[in-house]
């Protein structure tokens, strides 16, 4: 793994365009388009096939809203996150904020890459609800559901070709694929709290889509929900041990400030 690890040079954002440089993952995020996550994506030279933490606001019954560019309010890069700030529309009366966060490879772990996400939103309404997914697409050769138990126990699941539905319980819900064609796995891991109802589609052909709906209750004027997901690039080797792990730790993690 020395060959692809190194520095983490995070954001570079021009005009609303951001180029990830954290080896050894690199890719591209259009913050004028959520909805279409990080893509473009390389480990080291290798590039693979995958769209990670897409954002979407629902219900669309409207195709052409999925290529509509949300409103940028404010979009900029501190520290390793890159920020955007987004304003509300007749449509959906609503001002969340996105945090995309970069890490460097992490020798002592053995973790390779690791991605957050932070998901906050606001409304002028007194009484509304928001419907916002995230989603990602890659291809697998395997797809996992891991659920930490007490001690070191812990609930390994192998999902078949389909759809399966995940509801959050007393811990975080985490999802590992082992992708196609390398020698790593991507998992996605959130907090019970954060989440209503996850979905996991994967066909025959190994592409696989997770769904997480975020915030299980409304949402009234002059409160803030948030919602944060971290994932996860390792190894295939030691994957669950190390995913497993990353769960137990994120349960404990309170909420990051944010301005």
């Amino acid at each position: 793994m020395d060959d692809i690890s190194g520095a983490c040079d995070s954001w570079n954002l021009d005009n609303l365009t951001a180029e990830l440089r954290c080896a050894p993952l690199t890719g591209q995020i259009d913050v004028s388009h959520p909805e279409l996550g990080l893509h473009r994506l390389a480990l080291g030279a290798q590039s693979f096939e995958a769209s990670l933490l897409c954002v979407r606001h629902e219900p669309t019954d409207d195709k052409s809203n999925r290529s509509r560019p949300w409103r940028v309010a404010d979009a900029y890069v501190r520290g390793r996150d890159l920020v955007a700030a987004y304003q509300p529309s007749d449509d959906w009366p609503f001002s969340p904020q996105i945090y995309w966060g970069a890490n460097v490879s992490d020798a002592a772990t053995d973790r390779l890459s690791a991605l957050s996400l932070l998901v906050s939103v606001q409304t002028h309404l007194l009484e509304t609800w928001p419907h916002i997914s995230v989603e990602s697409q890659v291809k697998s050769d395997e797809v996992l559901l891991l659920q930490p138990g007490p001690g070191k126990e812990a609930a390994i699941h192998s999902l078949a070709p389909g759809e399966e539905l995940v509801l959050p319980s007393t811990t975080t819900g985490c999802v590992l694929q082992r992708l196609a064609g390398t020698p790593f796995s991507y998992a996605e891991i959130m907090p019970a709290g954060d989440f209503r109802e996850a979905a996991v589609c994967c066909s025959a052909e190994g592409i696989c889509r997770t769904k997480w709906r975020l915030f299980a209750d409304f949402l009234e004027k002059g409160v803030i929900w948030r919602a944060r997901m971290q994932s996860l690039i390792v190894p295939r080797g030691n994957d669950v041990e190390l995913t497993i792990a990353y769960c137990r730790a994120m349960d404990q993690r309170p909420l990051p400030l944010t301005t």
